[in-house]
């Protein structure tokens, strides 16, 4: 009974739905726009050349020196090897979904055990520092974009700290591997263009689905920005600018949002680890934990 009232639930908002793009295709094709634009002008850009030149420097073994480097470190503060250094490193530069792109390469080259992957994707998860402090500015003033930023950042070190105690055993998978530079930079080509729809299709989607849902509600501008948060984004902290609320609440509302990732981006990395066998669930169990913890920072300092 209750499947079949949450079948005719969702097929009545399809309907719904349906009916709102054809009343508003005007607005829907400038949604869809919007989305496209944000794609090639902030996530492509990104993305793509990270894409590539992570798959050559794992062909070329780079993260074994990372590995090197950092191991002691991350065997003291994480319980873990070395080679988080680099899925950090790399995920802080280019933004998500990077972290389970980079994890899922590592896993498929057996260079980490899957268990390493699924506790590494718990606390990776960085957004983009270019695209936040973008976002942020049109909010708030650089002292407390700064703020957002670093208590981002440092939650996700928190949580590795928490979690240190159910590290995985590390895998001895440190070989060196035999590369054709040629080849990998082919299928690397290929498989960050597939990867990139994928994302493209997940921000138009749920940028359609958040103005479809917040035409939808009462005009009350708190609720539409969390619900669009919660979707997506760049939709939440666009439609922050306007809200009429004290600092601090916005503060809280941005860093929660930022933090949990919104429901596309949780779309993005369920989609590049669907043939895996790398768990979703722990990237989800980081990212409340994440929200969580972000919070409670913005609200101390």
């Amino acid at each position: 009974m209750k499947k079949k009232l949450m079948d005719f639930t969702f097929c009545l908002f399809c309907f719904i739905s349906l009916i709102f793009i054809f009343k508003n295709n005007k607005e829907v094709a400038n949604v869809i726009i919007e989305a496209v634009n944000l794609f090639l002008k902030k996530v492509f850009v990104s993305l793509f050349p990270m894409f590539i030149l992570n798959d050559i420097l794992i062909n070329l073994n780079i993260p074994y020196y990372f590995y090197l480097l950092f191991n002691k470190l991350f065997l003291k503060v994480f319980k873990t090897s070395g080679l988080g250094a680099y899925v950090f490193i790399m995920s802080l530069i280019s933004g998500t979904p990077s972290n389970a792109y980079i994890l899922k390469e590592l896993v498929e080259l057996e260079k980490i055990s899957l268990e390493e992957a699924n506790h590494f994707l718990t606390f990776t998860y960085f957004s983009n520092p270019l695209f936040l402090s973008v976002m942020l500015s049109t909010i708030f003033n650089t002292r407390v974009v700064l703020k957002i930023i670093l208590c981002h950042y440092i939650a996700n070190i928190i949580i590795g700290i928490l979690i240190r105690n159910k590290a995985p055993k590390i895998a001895n998978n440190k070989n060196i591997l035999k590369t054709n530079l040629k080849i990998t930079l082919t299928k690397s080509i290929n498989k960050s263009i597939t990867t990139l729809l994928m994302i493209l299709g997940t921000i138009s989607f749920y940028m359609l689905l958040t103005f479809i849902i917040t035409s939808l509600l009462p005009n009350n501008c708190l609720i539409k920005t969390i619900i669009s948060g919660f979707l997506e984004i760049t939709n939440g902290l666009n439609t922050m600018a306007s809200l009429n609320i004290l600092s601090q609440i916005k503060e809280i509302i941005a860093s929660a949002i930022i933090s949990f990732g919104g429901l596309s981006i949780h779309t993005q990395i369920k989609a590049i680890l669907e043939d895996t066998n790398m768990n979703y669930s722990y990237f989800l169990k980081g990212r409340i934990m994440q929200s969580i913890i972000s919070v409670i920072l913005i609200m101390i300092f």
